[in-house]
């Protein structure tokens, strides 16, 4: 049972994301119409409504630039959005960075009853939405299968006059389907009914009651919508109208898309007509509407009276009805097409020239049962420090660090750093210098000037003890919250701060200085490409100081808080825009606070995916290059040829050596790593 609600819960997530993606195309067909009313010639309005039906029936569509739905957070087009409203966070969420709040800040219990209960509410709305569409659809199945019943049991009409009045509507209007006729008077409104074996169904007394003009009228209508093969898309709108049962948009479009329907039909079969016929085909729909009820709608029938609403506007289209003039089909065509690029695409999402392995839990001696995360590789690849929430640490949050003898050897037990380091009061966020002499880390200890200070401690020699901690100072530290981020050569440090002048809640800042002898200096935001409006932090660049990893809860993430990176090519080079590390690294909770190890070939993180010991573990992850550049599979002398037009320049493409973040030139490094991979997909087995 446990496993059906999870997959239900997941099929209801992807559903939300399309059910969102067909209210915004709803909302712009509508948008549409209503500016274009005159313009948009009338077949159109319902054409457009085809690209709603597209949508529905079809999510996984090409990714353009050009999608409006590049507007949207990827956590939602990744289907996660009642799966994050299902879990409870709160502030403390962000307790694995130590960014949330000073431990005497505790959830009440009052609190923690109520975020269950709604946690619990928004686990039920799948089964709500299934056992709704199984009802819905049960009730369409035995109406259809009703009126099946009853159509199977009259016999088609023999009356040779009315058959040769029906073959001429075909040749007039151009169908060739072989259709019955069948009378009964269960039949309320004249329609078509079936596409595999279509029957005009014509209701008890309309062969006595009305002229053959005027059921040649009524025969022209009903094969307009054969010929728009209408039947098929209204067993396409019942099946979506099911699935999408919850939203009312979906059903206010559907309406409108069958009154369209209708009025495409008065067109096409006016088309087909002399030009002193329209009058009469309206007078004709008068009539019928006089002498027989609305039909109600069933997917596999497509009357002539379906919409009564709108006969005012289909008799006014008939009365003014002109033939569309080529310039105002070609409008109509580009229109088309234009909406159809924003809308029948989905979101692009930007690629890294690099590729990960299946990520891997550092396992139970490094991680606990608790939360552990944020972690800081040492330039020797043998220390690696992090922040856990352990019953033995000395406060809320302690700094501790495992260490291992070899890079090949497994990680040993971690080791507090002791109460000369960490206070009562809550440590985390630590950052490794690369001469391994200073630890910067953020604390709430007293004697700050915000909530959350970048404090460091250091030490003579990497055999020495770590002395007192000592505060950065007021300029680098502010009445806010700060945090550091990686420490290049000591003169670079990244930090995140939520001081104002910043481009949201939480920013990317980066101080520096001239000397390890001099003090920082006034830190500066990385600006609007780097930073968005929502949460930024936890910065730490790559040895060659040319990428920068962070965490960001952006839009364009696949849940909660995920991990991104920053390139420039250059370090005297702006940041470019941060791509998603993907969903190899990025899940529906939370991931990120990322570090390399110093050959640059693993990743280091920190998630709460399944599969843990604890509330955040640490991870690991392998960083392969892409060395196909072309993408055709192959790995050849296409490829050869692209890495060598490439050779000199900073193209990030073929930038891959040293492996695998490359060093910012296409040269001989990139070559050795090319030619490695060459021989390991081209060179025969040796048996």
């Amino acid at each position: 049972m446990e496993a059906f609600n999870m997959q239900l819960l997941r099929v209801f997530d992807r559903l939300l994301w399309t059910t969102i993606q067909g209210s915004v195309l709803i909302v712009l067909i509508v948008l549409l119409q209503l500016i274009l009313r005159r313009r948009l010639p009338v077949r159109w309005h319902y054409l457009l409504w085809i690209l709603l039906l597209i949508r529905l029936a079809m999510p996984w569509l090409p990714e353009s630039k050009m999608s409006i739905f590049n507007l949207v957070p990827q956590s939602i087009q990744q289907g996660r959005i009642i799966e994050s409203f299902s879990e409870s966070r709160s502030a403390h969420d962000m307790d694995f960075y130590f960014r949330a709040t000073p431990p005497d800040a505790q959830k009440t219990e009052a609190k923690g009853d109520s975020e269950a209960v709604l946690t619990q509410l928004v686990r039920m709305l799948p089964l709500f939405w299934f056992l709704g569409a199984v009802v819905i659809a049960g009730y369409a199945c035995v109406r259809n299968i009703n009126l099946w019943w009853t159509v199977k049991r009259e016999r088609p009409i023999t009356d040779q006059t009315i058959l040769d009045l029906l073959e001429d509507c075909k040749m007039q209007i151009g169908v060739q389907t072989i259709i019955g006729v069948v009378v009964s008077d269960r039949i309320k409104s004249p329609a078509l009914f079936g596409f595999i074996r279509p029957r005009l169904l014509l209701p008890q007394g309309m062969l006595e009651t009305y002229g053959l003009e005027e059921l040649r009228y009524v025969f022209i209508h009903e094969l307009a919508h054969l010929k728009q093969r209408d039947i098929y898309f209204g067993w396409l709108m019942a099946l979506l109208q099911v699935v999408h049962w919850f939203n009312p948009l979906m059903w206010f479009a559907f309406r409108r898309m069958r009154a369209d329907r209708e009025i495409a039909c008065d067109t096409l079969a006016i088309s087909t007509m002399g030009p002193d016929e329209p009058p009469k085909y309206g007078r004709t729909i008068v009539n019928l509407l006089e002498s027989f009820s609305q039909v109600r709608y069933l997917p596999s029938v497509a009357g002539i009276l379906e919409d009564t609403c709108q006969m005012e506007r289909r008799i006014k289209m008939i009365a003014d009805y002109k033939k569309t003039s080529h310039s105002r089909w070609a409008g109509a065509i580009l229109l088309v097409v234009v909406l159809a690029c924003v809308v029948l695409t989905n979101a692009y999402v930007a690629k890294a020239d690099f590729e990960f392995s299946t990520p891997t839990n550092l396992g139970p001696t490094v991680n606990s049962p608790y939360s552990d995360g944020t972690p800081s590789i040492s330039t020797d690849g043998l220390s690696l420090y992090f922040n856990a929430q352990r019953p033995d640490g000395h406060g809320d949050y302690d700094l501790w660090v495992t260490t291992r003898a070899t890079v090949s050897d497994p990680w040993g037990e971690p080791m507090n750093l002791g109460p000369t380091v960490n206070s009562p009061y809550g440590d985390g966020g630590p950052i490794i210098s690369a001469d391994g002499l200073s630890l910067y880390f953020g604390s709430y200890r007293p004697d700050g000037y915000g909530g959350n200070d970048i404090w460091v401690t250091t030490r003579a020699t990497t055999d020495d003890p770590w002395e007192e901690p000592v505060n950065l100072g007021p300029i680098v530290n502010s009445p806010a919250s700060d945090a550091p981020g990686s420490c290049i050569d000591g003169l670079t440090l990244f930090l995140d701060s939520s001081r104002p002048g910043g481009s949201g809640g939480q920013d990317l800042w980066v101080t520096t200085r001239a000397t390890t002898d001099d003090p920082w200096g006034e830190p500066v935001n990385l600006g609007p490409t780097v930073n968005s409006s929502d949460f930024d932090a936890a910065a730490i660049s790559s040895p060659n100081g040319l990428m920068l990893f962070f965490m960001s809860g952006r839009p364009g993430g696949y849940g909660f808080f995920d991990g991104w990176v920053t390139r420039r090519s250059t370090i005297e080079d702006d940041w470019g825009v941060p791509v998603n590390l993907g969903p190899s690294i990025n899940t529906s909770g939370l991931d990120g606070c990322a570090c390399l190890s110093p050959d640059g070939s693993t990743l280091f993180f920190m998630s709460e995916r399944s599969g843990g010991y604890g509330c955040h573990d640490l991870w690991q992850v392998e960083i392969l290059p892409i060395v196909d550049f072309n993408g055709d599979g192959n790995i050849d002398t296409d490829d050869l040829v692209i890495l060598v037009n490439c050779w000199g320049t900073n193209e990030r493409l073929c930038d891959i050596g040293p492996t695998p973040l490359g060093d910012g030139i296409v040269d001989m490094e990139d070559l050795k790593v090319f030619m490695s991979y060459w021989e390991q997909e081209n060179m025969p087995e040796v048996p």
